[in-house]
């Protein structure tokens, strides 16, 4: 069994260890292990049916795994004979859906599960009130939760989650509902509301925008496996393998062999590009760096490209890392063009940033690109990618029963 990812000798946060879970024989989670630090936001990222939300119903409690072991706090919430039930797992859900309680005022469904434990009625008004202020909602608390708008019944959720002071949050999509204008602000408020109130929030989703701009840590999935844990910068400067350069982000994967090592950089043979193409890569700060004759793959973002020689005839001789390449397609988006560019047996994206000087180029030209060194990063062996999960999760995972949000609420 894999180390669990991050750091172990944070022993007051969230423990997964070997987790294995299926649905009716299915494998849906295949050895999971990570750990969450006290205060830390980390997101697990992948595709439909990549194991995401099933990992996460595990630690609610809400799915019961095959095998594995999982700790809150240094307390056994799972283990070989030992299931604690979701109620008494010191954890709080928000949920896709909001689950708002439309029979009760806002102020009554933040109330809720502070009554469910049981709280005096005046230190749970006052709690909930408290909770109500920070989410930007202290003006609705008589109006009934439901006649709010989508966000801010998102708000209520987060506030009712936050009021019982659970030791982790957990969020199920939370943002999927929203339109784009309204996501890009609530997950910014969400990252705040974290950071000022010192939660720990283990949150999912698929979107490589709301991971990358909201974690400490993201964990990207993939059939139920993970593929690579790490900070945002990591992950996309770094990715250890074709599924994760182009899960998060977009990214130009090429294989190559390395034909020489330097104290610099080091060179790769890139034949697919072209007849004899080679190019440097930088070594930069990285404690690894392939050997001579290894197989690895050269990975580059569209905005690492330069398109070097728009205009005019090419030389018969390129200089080192420019290439030829014959644009296929453009789109001009107004600050930028997204092109598509056919070089040796690849079709590459490239982002283009011009002037009102700088007219585009025709269809079908002949240009040259240029990579540098230091725009270019690598991973091990000749990985193909496989950018679509198996959906069969999604059918299982679509929602929750009422009975079930009843559960995890009622605390």
């Amino acid at each position: 069994m894999d180390e669990p990812h991050g750091n172990p000798s944070s022993d007051d946060g969230l423990v997964v260890e070997g987790l294995f879970a299926d649905y009716g024989g299915t494998m849906a989670v295949s050895d999971v292990s990570l750990r969450i630090g006290r205060s830390e936001f980390v997101t697990l990222l992948g595709p439909s049916g990549c194991g995401k939300t099933t990992t996460l119903r595990c630690v609610a409690g809400l799915h019961t795994p095959r095998s594995g072991d999982i700790s809150l706090g240094g307390r056994r919430l799972y283990s070989p004979g030992t299931n604690i039930p979701p109620q008494k797992r010191d954890i709080n859900m928000v949920f896709q859906s909001y689950a708002v309680w439309p029979h009760m005022t806002t102020l009554e469904n933040v109330m809720y599960g502070l009554k469910a434990k049981k709280t005096p009625r005046a230190q749970a008004r006052e709690k909930a009130l408290r909770m109500l202020e920070l989410v930007g909602l202290a003006e609705f608390t008589g109006r009934n939760a439901t006649d709010l708008s989508g966000g801010q019944q998102q708000r209520v959720a987060l506030a009712r989650a936050l009021a019982t002071e659970p030791s982790l949050v957990l969020m199920d999509e939370p943002l999927s509902n929203l339109d784009a204008q309204l996501r890009a602000r609530m997950r910014d408020e969400i990252r705040q509301i974290q950071r000022r109130t010192g939660i720990t929030v283990l949150y999912v989703t698929h979107d490589q925008s709301e991971a990358l701009s909201m974690s400490d840590r993201v964990v990207v999935m993939n059939h139920g496996v993970i593929q690579q844990a790490g900070a945002p910068w990591e992950l996309y400067h770094r990715p250890a393998n074709a599924f994760v350069a182009t899960f998060v982000g977009e990214a130009n994967v090429v294989p190559g062999v390395v034909a020489g090592v330097g104290s610099r950089m080091f060179t790769v043979r890139v034949p697919t590009l072209g007849p004899d193409m080679v190019v440097d890569i930088a070594r930069g700060t990285m404690d690894d760096c392939p050997a001579v004759g290894d197989a690895i793959s050269v990975v580059f973002r569209p905005e690492w490209v330069w398109v070097s020689r728009e205009t005019g005839p090419l030389p018969a001789a390129l200089d080192g890392n420019e290439f030829r390449a014959r644009l296929v397609s453009s789109e001009f988006l107004g600050d930028h063009f997204e092109r598509t560019y056919e070089a040796g047996r690849h079709r590459l994206r490239v982002l283009a940033v011009t002037g009102p000087t700088s007219p585009p180029p025709r269809i079908g030209a002949e240009q040259a690109l240029l990579l540098t060194p230091e725009n270019l990063t690598w991973f091990p062996g000749h990985d193909e990618a496989a950018r679509a999960g198996d959906d069969a999760e999604t059918a299982l995972d679509d929602g929750l029963s009422a009975g079930v949000q009843t559960e995890m609420l009622g605390r």
